[in-house]
C-alpha cells in the first residue's frame, strides 16, 4: 500500500473515532449495557477509586469543564434510583462532595470492567503483530500524539 493510502486510512480512522466518541470522555470497546454515558461511568469510577469528591476535583481529574461535571452528576443524582449522593465536606460544611450509592458502586465497577476489557482487546490485537511491528506502532502513535497535541 502506498504512503498516500496509509495517510488516507489514518485520516478516515481519526475522523471515525472523533464521530463515534462525540460528547464522550473516552473510547471503550464493547457494548455499553447501561443507560449512562462513558463520561458518567468514568465519574463514578473516580468516586469509587478516590472517595467523595467535589465538582472541581472531578473536573480537574477529567480535564473537562465544571459545567460538564455538574450536568453529568446532576443526571446521576435525580434518577429514580440515584447513583450518587451529596454529602457535606467534613472539614467545611459549606462544601459539597459527591459520594456513591449502592447502585453507583455497581455501575462504577461495571465501568472499570469495561476499561479492563478494552485493554484486553488492545493486547489481543497487538499480539497478532511481531514485537518489531509493535514497536513501530508504538513509535507511530507517540509521534502522531505529539503532532496532534503540539507537545514534544
Amino acid at each position: 500500500m502506498a504512503t498516500e493510502s496509509y495517510a488516507n486510512q489514518i485520516d478516515n480512522f481519526l475522523n471515525h473515532l472523533k464521530l463515534s466518541s462525540e460528547n464522550q470522555r473516552e473510547v471503550l470497546i464493547g457494548a455499553n449495557d447501561t443507560d449512562i454515558t462513558t463520561t458518567q461511568g468514568h465519574l463514578l469510577m473516580l468516586l469509587a477509586q478516590n472517595g467523595p469528591q467535589t465538582n472541581s476535583e472531578l473536573s480537574r481529574a477529567l480535564h473537562v469543564s465544571g459545567a460538564a461535571v455538574t450536568k453529568a452528576m446532576k443526571s446521576l443524582y435525580i434518577r429514580d434510583e440515584p447513583m450518587v449522593n451529596v454529602v457535606p465536606d467534613e472539614a467545611d460544611h459549606r462544601v459539597s462532595r459527591w459520594s456513591l450509592t449502592t447502585l453507583g458502586i455497581a455501575m462504577a465497577s461495571a465501568h472499570t470492567q469495561r476499561h479492563r476489557e478494552t485493554i484486553a482487546e488492545y493486547e489481543s490485537l497487538l499480539a497478532e503483530f511481531s514485537l518489531e511491528d509493535q514497536q513501530v506502532i508504538s513509535d507511530f502513535l507517540s509521534q502522531l500524539t505529539e503532532r496532534l497535541t503540539g507537545e514534544k
